[in-house]
């Protein structure tokens, strides 16, 4: 699981609204920066997801030095002093030193970065130059197994690369033991890797356990982050090691997301500030997820967490969520497509579960829909080329006027289609379909099963062979 690269902190800083310890009084921040016009304006800051930052205070130099001074303790957290949008320079505040001077060349911010008053920064920022020290030595070595035709040079070189990978880790092993106390040393172990065996364990067929190695990688990602030290909140660890999980490390399925949403949220929920963190973070990611199949996800997290223990949500948000659940738990992928009972232009009625077809294509649209207008002719073409692979249409008006209807048939020659509309009046689309836009489409299979929502009509043939192949792949799995 590991590369022969040295461990490069970077910082892209997130903040949230929590405070850590609670200093005795204010902060007081002296800044001393050779390179800054001394009639300028810099910013101390936060970060709030990887792109914006929160302003926290402003200075004007006065006699060569910024001042940051408040009555409220700072929260703990990576923060930037800000000269403009594109150039800042980050520092750690522990949340429990009040009084510092920051003394540096913007020319070079880490390698003449002089801190008093911080002994959190005094370990950041040896640890920053040592991998700086670090870094160019690996270039160097890169560069001579890019450029280099001696086979017994490069081999060489690849050694040192591996001495200097473990000369970094065991830098940061050694300083995080020392300073295991001090939020600087909670911050570079959330840069360390786990610790893995170098081989799998043999299994009783003789062979290597070709998944103990992942999964043990897996069980161990979040141990060098410490999720009940709410600081993290404003540092880039949580989100990135969240995200990374979830992107890398987790089967894109419901039931295996799930099971994994879970298992994180357990880790967190001795702090409530990280766990509304965390538990954002991941609803976040799956609530509008393009992915298919994945709709299941946010409604056990709002089912499950934000409607039975989520006391920071209000009235108003607390039944949105309801709402949400209510509109999306009938209609999650894999479920049978709740009763849809609507008549022809004729009057006569026509039920969903009766239309006898290997798929069916449920595509909701209004006649006055613009887009809907456009993929008219696309939708028609899509039919007339696939109803003898055992394709129905179900071509569904969420609109209740008649004649706008029979027009848009007639203009659109849609007429080949099962065309439909809700002449009784039985449904609002919207909370029973969840039809906040047109066109909005779903793929039944024969048993009207949902098996795909919101695909558009060029993808309709590649989703049904995508999950056929699935679906053979399933029974071949069986059959071993």
């Amino acid at each position: 699981m590991k590369n022969i690269k040295l461990i490069i902190l970077f910082f892209s800083i997130l903040s949230f609204k929590v405070f850590a310890q609670t200093p005795t009084k204010g902060y007081d921040y002296k800044i001393k920066l050779k390179g800054v016009d001394s009639d300028k304006y810099i910013h101390l800051a936060h970060y709030f997801g990887y792109n914006q930052y929160i302003k926290v205070d402003s200075a004007k130099s006065e006699n060569g030095v910024f001042n940051f001074k408040g009555t409220e303790p700072l929260k703990g957290g990576i923060y930037l002093i800000v000269l403009n949008a594109n150039k800042y320079y980050d520092f750690v505040v522990s949340g429990t030193e009040n009084n510092i001077t920051i003394e540096a060349d913007t020319s070079d911010f880490v390698g003449t970065v002089k801190f008093t008053g911080s002994k959190e920064n005094d370990v950041l920022f040896s640890y920053r130059k040592f991998l700086n020290d670090k870094s160019q030595e690996a270039m160097e070595l890169q560069k001579i197994l890019k450029t280099s035709t001696d086979a017994a040079e490069k081999e060489k070189s690849r050694a040192k690369l591996g001495g200097l990978q473990q000369e970094v880790e065991a830098y940061m092993k050694n300083t995080t033991d020392v300073n295991k106390n001090m939020f600087a040393g909670k911050i570079i172990k959330a840069n360390m890797e786990p610790e893995l065996p170098k081989e799998a364990p043999t299994l009783p067929n003789g062979k290597k356990d070709s998944t103990y190695l992942f999964n043990l990688y897996k069980k161990k990602f979040f141990e060098n982050l410490d999720f009940n030290d709410e600081r993290f909140i404003r540092t880039p660890f949580i989100q990135s090691k969240v995200e990374k999980y979830f992107k890398d490390l987790v089967y894109q399925v419901s039931d295996s997301v799930i099971v994994d949403a879970d298992r994180v949220l357990s880790q967190v929920k001795k702090n409530k500030e990280t766990y509304k963190y965390v538990l954002w973070l991941i609803t976040s990611k799956y609530e509008n997820i393009e992915i298919v199949g994945l709709d299941g996800v946010f409604v056990h997290l709002a089912e499950n967490y934000y409607l039975k223990d989520a006391d920071w949500l209000d009235s108003t948000q607390r039944a949105k969520f309801k709402e949400r659940v209510t509109i999306l738990k009938p209609i999650q992928t894999g479920f049978v497509m709740p009763t849809l009972i609507l008549s022809d232009t004729l009057g006569f009625e026509k039920n969903l579960k009766d239309i006898k077809a290997k798929y069916t294509i449920v595509y909701f649209y209004s006649p006055d829909c613009g887009h809907c207008q456009d993929h008219a002719p696309e939708l028609v073409k899509y039919y007339d080329e696939n109803k003898s692979k055992g394709i129905e249409v179900v071509n569904v008006a969420i609109d209740y006027e008649i004649d706008k209807i029979k027009k848009f048939i007639k203009k659109y020659k849609t007429g080949n289609m099962i065309n439909l509309w809700d002449s009784k009046g039985k449904y609002y689309f919207r909370n029973n379909f969840d039809i906040y836009s047109t066109p909005t489409s779903y793929i039944l299979d024969s048993n009207k099963r949902i098996l795909g929502k919101r695909i558009p009509i060029d993808e309709f043939n590649k989703f049904i062979e995508f999950h056929e192949k699935k679906e053979e792949a399933k029974k071949a799995a069986v059959g071993k």
